[in-house]
């Protein structure tokens, strides 16, 4: 796939009845370039083919130019100028990719996408998928890992259009039984990426319980979101100001703790290139380091209380 897709050279009419829409659902609808694309194709027509793919006999699936087709329909147009593939499903899927990389035509929330179906739908490896794609196995175990940590609901709102692409590795961050919540919130409250971004960031760096007011005012969160830790008042209630400073850190401290136990408790150090693996356990041995350090120094504080 890396070494380019062939076209059949002769762009030919189709009808839009007879294009087919099996793979609409690893793409994402944008409604403004939806808007964008409609007002073009009502003043100049349709100026590049869409290309589909024959799967089997008489059968052609749309790959490349779903905004043009729901567009033709939108003006009753009959037919389509198309140019031509013919592969398999899975080479469709790999074909989606390399026909937008070269204008950055596709998100990543898309790539994650098309990379999910052919890992569960298809049943490739991650290594398989690598070599079709012409991707490094890191690469798409991201992608794979996106899809996995979004929720249903998540999914499904982006890819109808209803939420941005760009909030999906944002709403990735937190667990899949959490994402609903704050799904609610950035469509009451009308958030952008970057404040999405800092409310998810205030919610991981929270307790559970002061998740409820968080998600009911976060325009509060953005404004106090270089604090660090937020606590519940009734948690800081007769503390001093050092008191109340030591005690978001320990807290703090804590929560990125369990974050790292549940990421680690998913995580195997050989899937990765010996030179990741190698950090990784570089970069543990430091932390554990630091937690002896951290462990020996509250000793001492509890022996001389």
């Amino acid at each position: 796939m890396e070494q380019g897709i062939l076209l059949k050279r002769e762009s030919e009419p189709l009808a839009i009845s007879a294009i087919g829409e099996r793979f609409q659902g690893l793409r994402i609808v944008d409604p403004s370039a939806e808007r964008t694309i409609l007002n073009s194709m009502r003043q100049y027509g349709q100026l590049t083919p869409v290309v589909v793919c024959r799967t089997e006999p008489g059968r052609d699936e749309l790959l490349d130019g779903f905004k043009r087709l729901r567009a033709a329909r939108s003006l009753s147009l009959q037919e389509l100028t198309v140019s031509r593939l013919e592969m398999g499903p899975r080479g469709c899927k790999a074909a989606i990719l390399q026909l937008n990389r070269v204008g950055r035509n596709i998100s990543s929330m898309e790539e994650a996408l098309v990379v999910h179906s052919l890992c569960h739908d298809d049943g490739l490896s991650q290594v398989e998928i690598a070599g079709l794609l012409g991707r490094h196995k890191s690469w798409v175990s991201r992608r794979v890992a996106l899809i996995a940590r979004l929720s249903d609901e998540a999914q499904e709102r982006i890819r109808l259009g209803l939420l941005p692409a760009s909030l999906g590795a944002e709403l990735a961050r937190l667990q899949r039984c959490n994402q609903l919540q704050v799904l609610e919130s950035i469509k009451t409250h009308h958030l952008t990426w970057r404040e999405t971004r800092k409310v998810v960031t205030a919610l991981l760096s929270s307790l559970p319980s002061y998740w409820p007011p968080l998600l009911h005012d976060p325009r509060t969160v953005l404004s106090k979101a270089g604090e660090g830790v937020v606590l519940a008042p009734a948690e800081e209630k007769g503390l001093g100001s050092e008191a109340k400073t030591l005690l978001r850190t320990l807290v703090g401290f804590e929560i990125k703790c369990l974050d790292m136990a549940l990421l680690l408790s998913s995580t195997i150090l050989g899937r990765y290139e010996a030179l990741e693996e190698k950090r990784l356990r570089v970069a543990c041995g430091k932390v554990s380091a630091g937690l002896a350090l951290v462990e020996q120094e509250l000793r001492q504080i509890e022996q001389g209380a």
